[in-house]
């Protein structure tokens, strides 16, 4: 016996109409797309992480004790698999730099947005525009 097809469903995310998959019908939130899929698993790890705060807490602390049980095993595994290290190091270097980039966008926002307000600033008539002007760019420099 063939089961029936299901009805369509709207995607959150894009807006779009999707069949959903038969076998996962009546729990697929999105549609297949690569961009849903992102953010439905982004949501869905938000809301995980929401519900378990203290999972992650503790770790640091059972990792610390471990290591020190075990104080040559980083060294050795290091020398055992010295790929692993320079790969690591790469990504390292890639996060670093995607994070410095993020940083300076950030910068650069709040840059333009003290600029757009010093460009708000009104002129009354010609002999105080002048003065308003300065007054409001130490104002706004200032705070």
């Amino acid at each position: 016996m063939k089961r029936p097809k299901p009805a369509p469903k709207r995607c959150p995310h894009c807006g779009r109409q999707y069949v959903p998959y038969i076998r996962a019908a009546k729990t697929q939130k999105s549609c297949g797309r690569a961009a849903c899929r992102k953010r439905r698993q982004r949501q869905a790890y938000k809301s995980w992480r929401a519900k378990n705060p203290g999972y992650f807490r503790g770790r640091y602390i059972k990792v610390k004790h471990w290591l020190a049980a075990h104080p040559d095993y980083q060294r050795v595994y290091r020398a055992g698999n010295p790929g692993y290290a320079v790969a690591n190091n790469a990504g390292q270097r890639r996060r670093r730099k995607k994070l410095k980039r993020f940083r300076t966008d950030i910068q650069n926002g709040l840059f333009r947005r003290k600029i757009a307000q010093i460009q708000d600033i009104g002129m009354t008539d010609i002999q105080n525009g002048l003065i308003q002007k300065v007054d409001g760019l130490l104002g706004l420099l200032s705070g």
